[in-house]
C-alpha cells in the first residue's frame, strides 16, 4: 500500500536579537561570576551547563531582561520545550511584538502536542513577516490535523512571495536525511492537501512541480509515483501522511 509522506521542519530562531557578547553585555560579564560562566560553557559547546549558569544569573537580577530570551532559546535547542515555552510567554508579556519569541513560543507549543495552539501562534507569525518559512510551517500544521482548505490558502498565499535559492531546508525519511529547496517542500504539501480534498490532478500536478525544482527530493518523488500508480489502478492510495518521528531542520 503506498503512502505519501511528509516533511516537518523545525525553525532556527533568526529574527530575534539574543544576549550575544557585545557592548551591552561585555560589562556585566566581566564582573557577573554566573555570566563567566554562561559565556564559558557556550563558547566550549557545553549548552546544558550554559542554562544553569543563566538561571542562576536570572534568578539573581530578576527575569526582566534579555538574558531570558537567551535561556527559552537555549532550552528550545536542547529539546526542553516546556521550559522553552515558559521563557518565551513570561518574556513575550513585556515585548509582545517580539517575532522571534513568538517563534519560540509557537514551535514549542507544536512539540508539546498542542497544534490548535500552534496554528494561531504562527497564522500570527506569517501575517507580520510574510516568511516563506513561517507560511511553511503553517501549513504543515494545518495539514497535521486536516484543515485542508485553510492549508490549501496558505500554500497559494505562500506561492506568491519571493522564494530565493540558498531558501532550503532538510528533512528526514526514516534513518536518512535529505536536503531540498523550501518552495518544494512547499509544493509538496499542497499537493497532500490537495489529494486529501479529492483533488487528485491538481495533486499530480504540484508533486510534479516539486519534482520539477529538485529531482532528488525523495517525498515529493514518492508522492508524485503514488498518485501516477493510482491512476493506473495498480495499487491503492492512501492519503494519510508517514510523518517523520523527527522534525527536520530548517536551513537559514
Amino acid at each position: 500500500m503506498k503512502k505519501f509522506v511528509f516533511v516537518s521542519v523545525t525553525f532556527l530562531i533568526c529574527s530575534v536579537s539574543f544576549a550575544q557578547p557585545n557592548k551591552t553585555t561585555a560589562t556585566p560579564a566581566k564582573s557577573n561570576a554566573h555570566l563567566k560562566a554562561f559565556y564559558l560553557a557556550v563558547t566550549s559547546g557545553d549548552l546544558s551547563s550554559g542554562i544553569v549558569a543563566l538561571n542562576y544569573y536570572i534568578a539573581e537580577q530578576g527575569s526582566n531582561n534579555p538574558y531570558a530570551d537567551t535561556l527559552a532559546m537555549l532550552y528550545m535547542q536542547q529539546g526542553a520545550f516546556a521550559q522553552s515555552y515558559y521563557w518565551a510567554n513570561e518574556r513575550l508579556k513585556v515585548r509582545p511584538d517580539d517575532n522571534g519569541l513568538l517563534e519560540i513560543k509557537g514551535y514549542s507549543l507544536d512539540k508539546l502536542q498542542q497544534p490548535k495552539e500552534a496554528i494561531a501562534i504562527f497564522e500570527t507569525l506569517y501575517g507580520r513577516t510574510k516568511s516563506p518559512f513561517h507560511a511553511y510551517k503553517l501549513m504543515e500544521l494545518q495539514y497535521s490535523i486536516k484543515r485542508l482548505a485553510e492549508c490549501v490558502a496558505t500554500a497559494n498565499s505562500a506561492e506568491k512571495l519571493q522564494f530565493k535559492p540558498e531558501f532550503v531546508m532538510s528533512y528526514n525519511m526514516g534513518d536518512q536525511t535529505g536536503r531540498t529547496y523550501l518552495q518544494a517542500g512547499v509544493y509538496n504539501v499542497h499537493g497532500l492537501a490537495l489529494y486529501d480534498l479529492d483533488q487528485k490532478a491538481e495533486a499530480k500536478t504540484y508533486f510534479a512541480k516539486a519534482v520539477a525544482l529538485d529531482s532528488n527530493f525523495v517525498l515529493a518523488r514518492q508522492n508524485l509515483s503514488a498518485v501516477i500508480a493510482g491512476e493506473k489502478g495498480s495499487e491503492k492510495i492512501n492519503g494519510n501522511p508517514n510523518q517523520s518521528a523527527n522534525p527536520a531542520n530548517k536551513q537559514n
